[in-house]
């Protein structure tokens, strides 16, 4: 069977992301559990069921992708994926809703880290390794300019029928596991090349291969700052909905009203609207990238999203603006940090390494996540986010000023790639 040629490969790659996804129901799952007799402190309780199953499975799972292969380990996180959607359908209590939740969690780890330990080998098989911030931004960014149909349709869809958007999570989901069966294996997985460097990671090595690497500076102190930032600025994300309704109901809440709009379509095409800017901030990631250079990149944008919580819990008005810079920050840092963390690792054990790094940023989100809600029941939810993006900056002038995250070095290192960039730019 003869190999495919690098544009076939990213066109598969951009498929498989467009529906890798499904986000019919993810403006409305939280009012389909409430209707379904679950109460606000059961659904905070599968939350932290979530979390634990994320912490606990990333490096297993992770593992796992290594040793059966990153193709075929996002094989079983869509199959995964797939019970998860489908059980929405059959759930009616605590239970049956925590099981869908721990698959949907559990789906996830064995995707996260092979996903981008995947895309990154693949670019590597044709020396384009260093395309992979265009090509990972640019695959998110058609993901979620699908997003910003489903979003607003499962709104809609919820406002027919409680049922019709978990219908359309089936068909997406499994259109998804079609998709990546047709995703190329990484050359060392593959049966039909006959790979000398195949030097495949053991048990054994697992371990040893996450301490050393870890432990390496130009990466340790990274994932401190990820940490950091995934717990006290993307903490921010499960304080939309509430922060949304509360802002919409003291400014618009009786024109809405009037209007005979309900909670389902409105946060759908909010939800909608947000993912235009995370689409069009991914897209353009790569290009930030040049521009400002990974080190400045991420010096920069998550700093300044912790500045807009700030100010918008001072100043109400900026609540919404405060939403889109969010969303297009945390869209634009991803592919760059995720292309940072891949260059600073072998690709034996790849996939283990980034689900470790997974891992650690979920389990900083722990403590961030239990004090934002403290705060929040002491004051308000925007005021809690206002005081995570407080944390934030005096975290962020501590590192930045006494251990840079990304050294000058790594920018200079990558200098001589330079020019393949502009060689490969057309598939």
């Amino acid at each position: 069977m003869p190999r495919l040629s690098k544009s076939q490969v990213i066109l598969r790659y951009y498929l498989y992301r467009a529906v890798g996804r499904s986000s019919f129901h993810y403006p409305v799952y939280t009012l389909f559990l409430l209707f379904n007799g679950l109460s606000l402190p059961q659904i905070g309780l599968i939350a932290t069921i979530q979390s634990i199953v994320v912490v606990t499975g990333e490096v297993p799972t992770g593992y796992i992708g290594d040793r059966i292969g990153r193709r075929n380990s996002l094989v079983v996180g869509s199959i995964i994926m797939l019970i998860s959607n489908a059980s929405y359908l059959v759930a009616t209590d605590f239970i049956g809703f925590t099981f869908t939740f721990v698959m949907l969690s559990f789906g996830g780890t064995f995707m996260s880290g092979s996903g981008s330990a995947w895309l990154y080998d693949t670019l590597r098989e044709y020396d384009v390794e260093d395309r992979y911030t265009h090509v990972s931004g640019r695959g998110r960014a058609i993901g979620l300019w699908v997003s910003v149909v489903t979003l607003p349709a499962g709104g809609f869809l919820y406002a027919i029928n409680r049922f019709y958007p978990f219908y359309a999570g089936v068909a997406t989901a499994t259109l998804s596991l079609l998709l990546v069966l047709r995703l190329p294996k990484n050359r060392m997985y593959d049966a039909d090349v006959d790979d000398e460097d195949d030097d495949r990671m053991t048990i054994v090595d697992a371990l040893p291969i996450i301490r050393d690497q870890l432990r390496a500076p130009d990466l340790r102190w990274f994932v401190v700052y990820l940490a950091l930032f995934s717990g006290a600025i993307m903490t921010m994300d499960m304080w939309i909905q509430p922060i949304v309704q509360d802002t919409l109901e003291t400014t618009f809440g009786p024109q809405l009203r009037d209007w005979g709009l309900t909670k389902g379509p409105i946060l759908g095409l909010l939800y909608g609207a947000f993912t235009v800017m995370s689409a069009i901030a991914s897209d353009y990631a790569s290009d930030v990238e040049d521009l400002l250079g990974v080190r400045y990149a991420m010096m920069l944008i998550p700093v300044s999203i912790a500045a807009v919580y700030v100010f918008a819990g001072l100043f109400p008005l900026l609540v919404f603006p405060m939403l889109f810079v969010m969303k297009g920050g945390s869209a634009l840092t991803r592919p760059i940090s995720n292309h940072y963390v891949n260059d600073q690792v072998q690709s034996v054990g790849r996939a283990t390494l980034l689900s470790s790094v997974n891992m650690l940023r979920q389990v900083a989100g722990i403590p961030f996540r239990v004090g934002s809600g403290i705060l929040a029941g002491m004051f308000t939810s925007m005021k809690a986010v206002a005081i995570l993006g407080g944390l934030f900056i005096v975290g962020w002038a501590l590192l930045w000023l006494f251990r840079s995250p990304v050294s000058a070095d790594y920018e200079r290192s990558a200098e001589p790639n330079a020019s393949v960039e502009s060689t490969t730019t057309e598939d």
